[in-house]
């Protein structure tokens, strides 16, 4: 369901993105409410995704050497997202809405095929790992007919917190948080919802039991992971 008022929060939060089209109509479409998607000024933002993710989505991995491919990558990304943190790798292809309105925070790792509609914000935490054909969709529609037939939509923020593993092929429908610590199985269709340090799976993606935070792991002296070293 579209909101009715725009939302402050996410207003201020788009004011320190990079790329952002910020106009009364952009401000309506990540607030959640009834818009327009063909507004020249929205049709414009897209048109700047568009060259930007073909940049990135088409370099020649053949013209950069193995050891810089990672740091040529992550300029292009700049360019694209709103924001991303040190230490973040989106494996080609990437395709992006407006791309302006994704927050990336850092030392994530996120596969192929990575589809995000952002109308409205996509804020992903740090240390975040994707699976291959992950959708993260922000953009809804009513079930009325003649809405569409207007193109008439809206959008409702997607946020992934800290060490979250999401499977391949899953789907995140508008609206949804899902907390830190927590592995969404391949597949999953999350609707709703997930709390932090779940283990959740299914369609519609369901809790199927919780876990540990890492600091109550790295207190565990049986937990084989502590003793581990982070390889470079």
């Amino acid at each position: 369901m579209a909101s009715s008022e725009k939302r402050a929060d996410l207003i201020a939060l788009a004011r320190d993105l990079s790329g952002v089209p910020m106009s009364d109509d952009y401000e309506k479409m990540i607030s959640g409410m009834l818009y327009n998607p063909l507004l020249p000024s929205l049709e414009e933002g897209r048109h700047r995704c568009r060259i930007l993710t073909n940049d990135y989505n088409n370099l020649d991995p053949r013209t950069v050497p193995s050891d810089k491919i990672r740091d040529v990558r992550f300029a292009l990304l700049q360019k694209l997202v709103g924001r991303v943190g040190e230490g973040t790798f989106v494996e080609p292809p990437f395709r992006p809405d407006y791309g302006c309105n994704v927050v990336i925070g850092r030392d994530c790792f996120l596969n192929w095929n990575l589809t995000i509609l952002d109308t409205s914000l996509v804020i992903l935490g740090d240390r975040i790992q994707m699976g291959p054909n992950v959708g993260i969709f922000t953009a809804g529609h009513e079930t009325s007919v003649l809405s569409r037939r207007k193109y008439i939509e809206f959008g409702h923020p997607v946020r992934i917190g800290d060490d979250c593993w999401i499977g391949g092929n899953v789907v995140i429908l508008p609206g949804v948080t899902i907390g830190e610590g927590c592995t969404i199985g391949a597949g999953a269709v999350v609707t709703k919802d997930i709390p932090p340090f779940s283990v959740a799976v299914g369609n519609p993606c369901k809790v199927i039991k919780t876990i540990s935070s890492a600091e109550e792991e790295e207190r565990d002296p049986e937990n084989p992971y502590r003793a581990m070293e982070r390889e470079l």
